[in-house]
């Protein structure tokens, strides 16, 4: 059987396109950029596609020709990105195991430095408990596939390492509806009662911030919509993933990643403030876990 090809690795992706990004801004065509570069047409192309690697020095005249000079640190950003392997995290050893929507995501919210993210059905990820991760991955969502669902369960476990990154963990702002907060498992009833504990904890880290929308406030918009916001370091713009349990769709037009930003703000005006949703999360641990 013919083994799948494996797209290039979505840093190198990320990086082709910042690069098309600042081309297209000085109007040159593919062909004058790659004209006045010394490379034929296909190589230009190639790195903007994200098939070719990049050096440091190929960067560096790319930007000087585009009209960034001096830019020494998006430079050597830009080269390591383009250099480095699918399999560089802890998730190298699910390349090829799991979607590749999903290792995309995995690691752009590894490398991210502030997530927000909105979930009006359950508890975010980030924020899930080892009991309620395995309840909601053997769910009659994967009857059939075991293997499937520990190794899910595994991957998002470990995603929860972006949060606790010494020295530079990432800041959550997580929005989740109250109606999470009800959810009970009949073949484990002590697996609410770990995540309602485990999310006031999280509620009281510095670079955690967690708002709970009330179960009575009025239908707002994007309230079925599940997303996440990821911003980085300069110079990568920010982008959104609208999710699922295997990934992502991917939203990078900046237009349209403002939009869903607003849409956040105006959720999270909704919801109650950080310190009102940890005394709300307290009350309902209290008065159903005794």
């Amino acid at each position: 059987m013919t083994q799948k090809k494996l797209p290039p690795p979505v840093m190198r992706r990320r990086v082709g396109s910042l690069l098309r990004d600042y081309r297209e801004r000085t109007d040159l065509r593919p062909g004058a950029a790659a004209k006045r570069l010394g490379w034929d047409s296909t190589r230009q192309g190639r790195i903007e596609r994200g098939i070719y690697r990049v050096s440091e020095d190929d960067i560096s005249r790319m930007l000087e020709l585009y009209g960034i000079h001096g830019d020494e640190e998006a430079v050597r950003e830009l080269a390591a990105a383009s250099n480095e392997s699918a399999k560089a995290g802890w998730w190298g050893s699910y390349v090829g195991q799991v979607s590749d929507a999903l290792l995309d995501f995995v690691i752009l919210e590894s490398k991210s430095r502030k997530i927000r993210v909105q979930h009006p059905a359950i508890i975010p990820g980030l924020l899930q408990a080892p009991g309620y991760v395995r309840e909601i991955f053997n769910s009659p969502l994967h009857p059939d596939n075991r293997e499937l669902s520990d190794m899910l369960s595994a991957i998002r476990m470990a995603r929860q390492e972006v949060l606790h990154r010494p020295g530079n963990p990432a800041h959550l702002h997580a929005l989740i509806s109250e109606a999470a907060l009800l959810h009970r498992f009949p073949k484990a009833p002590g697996v609410m009662k770990e995540q309602l504990r485990k999310l006031a904890d999280d509620a009281g880290q510095s670079n955690i911030t967690i708002q709970i929308v009330p179960v009575d406030v009025p239908a707002y918009a994007a309230a079925n919509q599940t997303m996440t916001i990821l911003d980085f370091r300069r110079p990568w713009p920010p982008v959104v993933s609208i999710d699922s349990s295997l990934g992502g769709n991917f939203l990078e037009n900046p237009a349209e990643v403002d939009d869903l930003a607003v849409v956040f703000d105006k959720i999270a005006d909704l919801a109650l403030p950080a310190d009102e949703s940890r005394e709300r999360i307290n009350r309902h641990l209290e008065e159903n876990f005794q």
